[in-house]
């Protein structure tokens, strides 16, 4: 059992702690005297080892201060650590670099492929006031995406750790169901003013941890806070890491703690993808703006939830992809080269079937935020809709270990397979999905579709009829009905109902699956019609259209259908190597 997440919560002023002010060290030369230090040395610990010093806010000139208690904690710990391999660098490097961070790139050296994985679960929350929980959110999202940058770990998606809070498995369990070699926990408990962060280094095979601290300072503090837990994390797993991913743990998109409150808030908001917690999510955001004014990173969360509105078939007013092209020129204009840019930009080339956009702004997120899950599913996404599967299956293997536990993710192996024609071997990772969401209409979808193409025509007809009552007048729920009566030959001949009709119009997925429905059922014309929509919307992998499909090829002579093939065609082609 996991001690940390499971034992009681501790006691407030206990954490908190009365004032230091007996053994408080207010300037870099004490704090180095009291070390036998350096000024030099003690603030590169600071910067690097997370030696733990805190700082005056909101002064003309920023003053520092530590306590002593907690210099002697942290100097216990580091000699209690084992020193890191430094093997591989010269005697003169390593002489230089004597005092850097454990693990630390010296040289520029490029770093090598992840071999250290690790979880982080959701940080737990105690305190007097529940209003102040969206910190431990914060942390714990702030944790996964610092770590998520350094080539030499890979950290597991928030998507998949989330199912661990408050959990009562042991350490071993969570782990190999993550596929993770090392767990981080921490408790957060605060009062609006001030902090304290106790954090636990798991190791899995122990069930016990590796490493302990507690990181204490006021609310304005709350960024320096994180950059030294994740720098104690990094030495702690003795990591190397190149100047880039140095630099990349001290960068601060948002510095006022107000609007970083509100952009944790309109995140959580924004994962729940109801209309009205999305509303909700751009009044958060619009009140941080009102406090920092233009910044990439809260331009491009505007950006994506006013997609979500139509990834999520709420509502498919084109208003919503021109308003979300407004906030990517704003992101563009506050930082053109901010991962969140790239990001926003990738999304709304994709909604607006410019694949090679989207393909181009995702891979150049990637190649930074390695363990990125939304960045990599899209990306994955556009990839194989363009017919580059070979590019695309290392990519769903990295997400696989990133995000293994996430419903859609599991189902990426069967959409290569299908895409190939391999629908027998496709059929177990999309039922893999609806095990895992069975209240999911897309999933159910996916189900029937893949398996009548793999011709388990029975098997097909039970899976969509196991819709519930709720969803049954849904997109997914009436895709699903028309590739059951293609089958029986009781497809309706009227247009779909219109609601429905405007969500089909403006996705790719809906759009390629209602014309295979239609040619399941041997209607070219409408499955032409659908397939042009589908063009329309980014679909270019001809090989599938033209030599794959389980449905397509009951219409292939159809005039309609054939200028649709050559069209994406044309458009596949343009995706290929020169050398192809």
């Amino acid at each position: 059992m996991l001690s940390f997440v499971t034992r009681a919560a501790p006691n407030y002023t206990e954490l908190m702690g009365d004032s230091h002010s007996e053994n408080r060290l207010d300037s870099w030369k004490a704090i180095a005297r009291h070390l036998d230090r350096s000024v030099r040395t003690v603030r590169r610990w600071e910067q690097l080892e997370g030696l733990p010093v805190h700082r005056h806010r909101h002064q003309a000139q920023a003053s520092v201060f530590a306590y002593a208690s907690e210099l002697d904690a942290w100097r216990a710990e580091r000699a209690e650590a084992p020193s890191p391999d430094r093997s591989g660098a010269s005697s003169a490097s390593a002489a230089s670099d004597a005092d850097a961070e454990p693990g630390h790139t010296v040289g520029g050296r490029a770093p090598a492929k992840a071999t250290t994985a690790i979880a982080v679960l959701p940080f737990t929350y105690t305190g007097p006031d529940p209003a102040q929980a969206w910190v431990s959110e914060g942390f714990t999202e702030a944790m996964i995406s610092g770590f998520s940058k350094l080539a030499s770990l890979r950290v597991t998606s928030r998507t998949s750790s989330a199912g661990f809070k408050g959990s009562t498995q042991d350490s071993g369990s969570i782990a190999r169901a993550l596929g993770v070699s090392h767990l981080l926990e921490g408790a957060v408990v605060g009062d609006g003013k001030r902090l304290r962060i106790a954090v636990r280094l798991i190791d899995p095979t122990r069930d016990d941890h590796l490493w302990s601290r507690q990181f204490s300072g006021a609310m304005d503090e709350v960024f320096d806070i994180q950059e030294r837990i994740a720098r104690a994390v990094v030495a702690a797993l003795q990591l190397r890491l190149a100047p880039e991913e140095d630099r990349a743990l001290s960068q601060r998109s948002i510095e006022d703690v107000a609007a970083w409150r509100r952009v944790v808030q309109a995140r959580e908001a924004a994962y729940r993808w109801r209309p009205d917690a999305l509303e909700r999510a751009r009044v958060l955001l619009t009140e941080a703006l009102a406090l920092v004014g233009e910044n990439a990173v809260l331009c491009a969360a505007m950006g994506r939830v006013l997609l979500q509105f139509r990834e999520a078939g709420l509502d498919t007013d084109e208003r919503f992809l021109n308003e979300a092209a407004e906030w990517t020129r704003r992101a563009m204009a506050a930082d053109p080269h901010h991962l969140e840019t790239h990001t926003l930009t990738g999304w709304l080339a994709y909604a607006r079937g410019d694949l090679a956009t989207a393909i181009d702004e995702l891979q150049a997120v990637v190649d930074v935020d390695h363990d990125h899950p939304d960045a990599m599913g899209l990306l994955i996404n556009c990839l194989l809709l363009t017919g580059q599967e070979n590019r695309a299956r290392p990519i769903i293997e990295h997400l696989m270990a990133v995000d293994p536990l996430t419903p859609l993710t599991r189902c990426m192996p069967g959409f290569v397979d299908a895409l190939e024609g391999q629908f027998q071997s496709a059929v177990e990772p999309y039922r893999e999905m609806l095990d895992r969401d069975p209240a999911n209409p897309v999933a159910r979808l996916f189900n029937t579709w893949v398996l009548f193409a793999a011709g388990r025509d029975d098997e097909a007809l039970a899976v969509a009829g196991g819709f519930d009552a709720a969803v049954l007048e849904s997109t997914p729920a009436i895709l699903t009905r028309r590739f059951a009566a293609a089958h029986l030959g009781t497809v309706e001949q009227v247009p779909l109902p219109k609601p429905v009709r405007a969500v089909v119009e403006t996705s790719e997925m809906f759009a390629r699956l209602a014309a295979e429905a239609w040619a399941m059922a041997g209607n070219g014309e409408r499955t032409a019609h659908w397939l042009r929509l589908a063009a329309a919307r980014g679909f270019a992998n001809w090989p599938y259209l033209d030599q794959h499909s389980a449905f397509l090829g009951a219409v292939a002579d159809h005039p309609e259908v054939q200028a649709v093939s050559a069209e994406v065609k044309r458009r596949w082609q343009a995706f290929q190597p020169a050398s192809a």
